[in-house]
């Protein structure tokens, strides 16, 4: 990467920086639905159009490393050993991802609050569960053996692993991210592998 190549890709990461930063701070002082895209864009100093080279809508400064986390994720569910329980492969997800939102707990304390206020943003949030729940039904369906069965298997194990996923996490934060997050995941995870009958 050149000089000039290196310059613009710091500008595009301060810009981008930048419409976070001004957005969250309106988003908190106004709240989520009162906060208009005009609004963000006068406080960060950037057109419309500047601002959808960065973000594609509202709602997705909330969750701005939405892909890349999802990315890494399903990188990681890809590339279990084949002999590998689903439930152990989940453990070691919870053991990382758990380090992750522990080390910064209190913005995702501040952004679940956020989320919580807004119809809108508790919507997207929902989408997004959905989007991991199939990506985590697509890779399980590969370990199985063909037919339908397996696809149905695949799917309720996906979407109960997800639940478990989602109440955790409703715990965690509603008690403010003080318990250990990897332990209330493997207990989780504990119970239902328990209930769903694989060893």
């Amino acid at each position: 990467m050149t000089g000039s190549e290196q310059t613009r890709e710091q500008k595009k990461a301060e810009t981008r920086s930048r419409i976070l930063s001004r957005a969250h701070e309106l988003f908190h002082e106004h709240g989520f639905d009162s906060t208009t895209l005009e609004d963000i864009c006068a406080a960060s100093d950037v057109s419309k159009r500047t601002f959808f080279r960065y973000f594609p809508d509202k709602e997705s400064l909330v969750f701005p490393n939405r892909e890349r986390r999802r990315e890494r994720f399903v990188e990681i569910l890809s590339a279990a050993p084949p002999d590998e329980s689903p439930f152990d492969t989940f453990r070691r997800l919870t053991r990382l991802f758990s380090v992750e939102y522990s080390e910064n707990r209190e913005q995702l304390l501040v952004a679940q609050s956020l989320i919580r206020s807004s119809s809108a943003l508790l919507a997207r949030e929902a989408a997004i569960d959905r989007e991991w729940e199939q990506d985590i039904a697509a890779v399980f369906i590969n370990q199985l053996p063909p037919g339908s069965a397996s696809e149905r298997r695949a799917e309720v194990l996906a979407g109960a692993m997800m639940g478990t996923v989602r109440a955790t996490m409703r715990h965690w934060y509603a008690t403010g991210g003080v318990e250990d997050l990897d332990q209330l995941g493997h207990e989780a995870l504990d119970s239902l592998e328990a209930g769903f009958g694989i060893r």
